[in-house]
């Protein structure tokens, strides 16, 4: 481990909650801040079905980014994966010698990396696969069907069909907290953020299904031990679904 990790609240309060406890009882009402008696000006509205129709691309993507949980039986495609990534992930230019992404990231430090899981056929061989951003590639890992280990992952997922495609983000602590300290921890789980609305509104564009997960069924350790990292200096921090939408396969 790091001397970097040693006496580190943020990474103590990570260690910490590697493991989940479920859900408590909570109040499942959604609740809304106002200040009353103040100067009100009011904005315009969404109009789900008029900007459906609107031939503004951006409007279209913006009002249809949904949780899909519920995917087409055939696998994710490279062309559909290739799309999703670059856009979603990937650098701005062509150029390896970018550091600009297509996301915001605190101070450029870009912590989170990225694992894709192909677990049903298509024309990407199944297996674990990591996503080379410099070169805009997929390195294969692990060659195999993960399908049933990485389902029981997600046993507390109400899933309506079989998943074709998993993508995993991973934290590299001390790429943010090596400049920002212990707040470079708050920086990165942002970026997690920033990077995860990106997936879903290129997913959205692509006609993908998408939906955000947390590894509810299993510790988080169990999760890294899977995916070969070193927990002390990587972690899990979360993952996607992805795959074709049912009726437009």
């Amino acid at each position: 481990m790091s001397m970097f990790y040693k006496n580190n609240l943020a990474l103590d309060y990570h260690i910490n909650t590697k493991s989940n406890s479920g859900l408590r009882d909570y109040d499942p009402q959604v609740y809304y801040k106002a200040y009353p008696n103040t100067k009100v000006l009011h904005l315009s509205k969404n109009n789900a079905k008029t900007n459906a129709k609107n031939d503004d691309i951006f409007l279209q993507t913006l009002m249809s980014r949904k949780s899909t949980r519920a995917f087409a039986s055939r696998g994710l495609e490279l062309d559909a994966l290739s799309k999703l990534l670059t856009l979603g992930c990937g650098l701005k230019t062509e150029s390896s010698d970018s550091i600009f992404r297509t996301y915001a990231s605190a101070g450029g430090r870009y912590p989170i990396e990225i694992y894709v899981a192909i677990l049903q056929p298509s024309d990407i061989e199944q297996g674990i696969y990591h996503f080379n951003i410099k070169d805009n590639s997929l390195e294969m890992l692990r060659r195999g069907d993960y399908s049933e280990k990485l389902g029981k992952y997600y046993t507390n997922q109400p899933f309506g069909s079989i998943i074709p495609c998993l993508i995993f983000f991973s934290m590299v602590f001390e790429r943010t907290m090596g400049k920002y300290g212990e707040r470079g921890y708050r920086y990165a789980l942002i970026d997690a953020g920033h990077m995860g609305q990106n997936l879903y509104l290129c997913a959205s564009y692509l006609n993908l299904g998408i939906v955000g997960l947390g590894q509810g069924a299993v510790s988080d350790v169990e999760f890294e031990d899977f995916l070969g990292l070193n927990s002390a200096e990587e972690s899990m921090i979360y993952s996607f679904a992805v795959g074709y939408i049912p009726d437009i396969a």
